[in-house]
């Protein structure tokens, strides 16, 4: 025999899909290009603007052309971050930033080639090559080879352009290469390293949204919408006074015997199935439901007081459905007013959004004074919907805390063209 749906003790770790892994580390890596740029474009305009000027002024440099080299080079590299700054600001699409990151690696690559060759050309060092590479490799990520085959390849034409340009033939007598050779590998290690860090990230990003979204799912069904988000942004919520709520209390009649001599099990799935049934109605109708107090279901509506109505119909027209299929000889009692109500969070542990007032008072008693496969109403009710409901009359009733009362059973919506 089934049993009521739990939900897991540990929920299943949500899938991970390459496709949206690519997506948030395009989007983080693309995070940093204006930044970066912008420091970029910063140092060279000032070596380009000031300190190339005064080393040339000064006579340090002589007349080597590489130095006129290095010129061209501060110019192409400002030129270079300018451009992929404004470009930036205009990449909205994924496939857009996508593209631009994978540009400005490559011209990155190509800036940094032309740059480590000056700088061997000009003092045999490769210092501020190695800064630029780990620089890039640290700041950046991007999903796919692209990366690592720019690091080969930038490594492959450094090489071989020092070899051609450079007759000294120091760099490879030296161990230059080989330093050279070392660089590489370790930014291809860091690389990697960096890649699988966020991926963990990644992982642990999806699962903490897994998580909100269960938590979000439980509240949502513990809550209405707007008291679950005022929770959520304000760890509080304020009592709001009604004064007009239609409240609705449905009990399944005779429920204590009937579950006296079953098994708990099947007591149980009774409850689901025909309180499942009622949900779905109250979600279709817009209502919103309260609770349940064993085999009792609160309803109230906000808004319209036919829909109300309706709803009460339909779950006693549910519960009869339900009692033909199954076999099992229930019926239910509705009771329905329309009065001021006051609603509100209480407590601090397994919380309960409740109604309170007359009106609750009301139509509970409407409900305990009624009659199984009916739905019984106050004279409110009545007054309001008897242009578009029929109506039976109870008559007048004693009503606990109320005095007497005249109360009616609704009957259905009034037939098209009568009245």
């Amino acid at each position: 025999m089934a049993s009521t749906p739990l939900l897991p003790c540990r929920p299943p770790v949500p899938e991970l899909h390459s496709e949206d892994f690519g997506h948030w580390l395009t989007g983080q890596s693309f995070t940093m290009l204006v930044p970066m740029c912008r420091v970029g474009l910063a140092v060279v305009l000032a070596m380009l603007l000031v300190v190339d000027p005064l080393l040339l002024g000064s006579g340090v440099w002589g007349d080597r052309p590489q130095h006129a080299w290095l010129l061209i080079w501060h110019a192409a590299a400002a030129l270079h971050f300018l451009v992929f700054e404004l470009a930036a600001r205009h990449a909205r699409a994924h496939r857009q930033r996508s593209r631009l990151l994978a540009w400005f690696f490559v011209c990155n690559a190509i800036l940094f080639c032309w740059f480590g060759l000056i700088s061997w050309m000009l003092s045999g060092d490769l210092s501020t090559y190695a800064m630029f590479l780990l620089t890039m490799v640290c700041v950046f990520a991007y999903p796919g080879r692209l990366r690592r085959l720019l690091n080969i390849a930038s490594a492959l034409s450094l090489t071989l352009l020092i070899w051609v340009a450079d007759p000294r033939d120091i760099f490879h007598t030296s161990g230059a290469a080989l330093n050279l050779l070392a660089l590489h590998v370790v930014a291809l290690l860091i690389d990697r390293f960096l890649m699988a860090l966020n991926l963990a990230l990644y992982r642990e990003r999806c699962l903490v949204e897994h998580e909100r979204a269960r938590a979000d799912q439980v509240l949502y069904n513990a809550l209405p919408v707007s008291i679950a988000n005022e929770l959520k942004n304000h760890n509080t919520v304020k009592a709001e006074q009604y004064q007009r709520m239609a409240v609705l209390f449905v009990d399944i009649a005779g429920f204590t015997r009937f579950s006296a001599g079953r098994p708990a099990d099947h007591v149980v799935q009774v409850l689901n199935e025909v309180f499942s049934g009622f949900d779905h109605l109250v979600d279709r109708y817009d209502a919103e439901k309260i609770k349940t107090i064993g085999d009792a279901y609160m309803v109230v509506g906000k808004g319209n007081l036919s829909d109300i109505a309706r709803l009460a119909l339909d779950m006693v027209a549910s519960m009869q459905a339900y009692s033909r299929r199954s076999g099992e000889p229930l019926a239910v009692r509705c009771g329905l007013h329309v009065g001021p109500t006051v609603a509100g969070v209480i407590g601090l542990k397994r919380f309960l959004y409740d109604v309170w007032g007359d009106a609750v008072n009301t139509a509970s008693r409407m409900e305990s004074l009624g009659q199984a496969g009916r739905v019984h109403v106050s004279e409110d009710v009545y007054r309001e919907l008897a242009g578009s409901f029929v109506f039976e009359p109870r008559g007048a009733l004693e009503v606990k805390g109320k005095g007497v009362l005249q109360t009616y059973f609704l009957l259905g919506p009034m037939p098209r063209g009568s009245g």
